[in-house]
């Protein structure tokens, strides 16, 4: 009986003692969660741990986090006379995007001066990625752009930035108009800016001031003299003389008409085809005869803009379909009035929607006539410039070819790079001596052609 007793003892004792043990046991808990460090960013390895019964002991001071990876960190867990291994477990990932420097914010370039991508990346630092670039910078316009920067990552992380590129203004006001002959009526209010036009090549608002008066209630001739000046101090003076009259000459109305078959026979040659170009001012036209008269192709007004909406030319769907019925080639104009970018794809919005799915042989035309004073839309010779390449960019993204319409005076001194851009020509003259290259021709305002009941455009395609 003893002896029972003796061996039940000794289990009690037994079972107390690693009872004992066992509570005196270390232990630790981490935070919970799937823990994702960032990259490169200094960690306390004693934050991560949630509970610890014991001295808890890491085997470095911070968690490294160098390089991107999953990694198992350990930690010693010490009580009295015992200790525990443990492990952490968590994962480096790099999610921060690269940092960019611009060295200069803005940058200054004289006309004409390239600005290459080495020049780009002189003034451009990232702590790490690679560095591509976008700007529209063109040293053919003076004004200002902006070059893009974006940086990327092995990660995929990516950040942008910006900085301003200005083509520096040297030249002076342009003046379309200069008001020298005006006649003003006797009477009425003497307003400089129905007599006078310009523009500028960077200043979308130059100021214009005038010396002198002009007495309405007085007939006679009145010398003033103009100074216009650009946000850059250029100016453009000039000296002219309007006159108060009692009523304003009527100007004559020339009743010259230009035969279609002396037409082609005056500008007979090789890889060319003879056409017209028309709008509602033509009204009803019969295609049929057009084309037993020789006409070959057709440029169709769509419509023209202002204010971010397009007005569709009243007889523009009666045009079309004649004229491809009858097989005839066809491309469309579009006037533009629009001031804005915003403007001008809102209205060409509306060109895509009339002019549906319809193919055409011929480009769409971009068709800016509006110099007659033009300081009132408020816009750069650069802004101008810049509203064409958007209209065919926009063009082009449909699969269609987009040319630009210009006198032979405006392409000359208004637009820039006429010698890549397609040119519809205007020029009103038996020999043109325009020096750039272009595909269309208008040669007059006064042709007359069986179908058509009065004058019509008369052009000549260089294929």
């Amino acid at each position: 009986m003893k002896k029972k007793w003796k061996y039940l003892f000794i289990v009690v004792f037994v079972c107390i003692l690693f009872g004992v043990l066992f509570l005196m046991r270390p232990s630790v808990t981490f935070i919970e969660g799937n823990q994702v460090l960032e990259k490169g960013i200094e960690y306390k390895a004693e934050d991560f741990v949630a509970e610890a019964d014991g001295t808890v002991i890491p085997e470095k001071e911070m968690l490294p986090t160098e390089e991107v990876g999953e990694y198992d960190f350990h930690y010693v867990v010490k009580k009295w006379l015992f200790q525990k291994d443990c492990v952490f477990s968590y994962i480096v990932r790099d999610t921060t995007p690269p940092h960019i420097e611009i060295k200069e914010k803005t940058i200054y370039k004289d006309p004409k001066e390239s600005y290459t991508v080495d020049e780009m990346l002189k003034n451009v630092s990232t702590d790490e990625g690679t560095v591509s670039f976008n700007t529209n910078y063109d040293p053919e316009l003076s004004g200002s752009y902006f070059v893009n920067v974006h940086a990327k990552d092995d990660y995929g992380n990516a950040s942008d930035d910006s900085y301003e590129v200005i083509v520096r203004d040297l030249e002076e006001p342009f003046i379309f108009v200069t008001g020298d002959g005006a006649e003003i009526l006797k009477g009425e209010e003497f307003n400089i800016m129905e007599i006078v036009s310009y523009g500028d090549n960077a200043d979308p608002e130059p100021d214009l001031t005038i010396e002198g008066e002009v007495d309405t209630e007085n007939t006679g001739f009145y010398p003033l003299h103009a100074t216009l000046t650009d946000a850059s101090g250029n100016r453009t003076e000039w000296d002219f003389t309007v006159e108060v009259v009692d009523a304003v000459a009527q100007s004559g109305y020339s009743m010259y008409s230009y035969p279609f078959h002396k037409f082609k026979e005056d500008h007979a040659g090789e890889n060319r085809k003879y056409g017209i170009d028309i709008s509602a001012w033509q009204e009803d036209v019969d295609f049929h005869a057009l084309k037993e008269a020789g006409c070959e192709f057709v440029m169709i007004r769509i419509g023209y803009s202002h204010n971010g909406e397009m007005k569709t030319d009243k007889y523009f769907r009666q045009n079309i379909e004649g004229a491809k019925k009858e097989g005839l080639p066809v491309g469309i104009y579009m006037f533009v009035y629009d001031n804005t970018e915003e403007e001008l794809l809102s209205s060409m919005k509306m060109m895509f929607d009339e002019l549906g799915d319809e193919e055409l042989d011929l480009p769409i035309v971009f068709d800016w006539e509006n110099f007659e004073n033009y300081q009132d839309y408020m816009l750069s010779f650069q802004q101008l410039n810049q509203m064409y390449d958007l209209f065919a960019q926009e063009v082009t993204k449909r699969g269609y070819e987009c040319m630009l319409y210009g006198s032979k005076y405006y392409l000359e001194n208004i637009w820039a790079h006429t010698d890549t851009r397609p040119v519809w020509l205007a020029h009103y003259t038996s020999q043109t001596n325009y020096g750039g290259p272009y595909q269309i021709w208008q040669c007059t305002a006064s042709g007359r052609i069986d179908g058509i009941n009065g004058n019509v455009d008369l052009d000549i395609l260089f294929e």
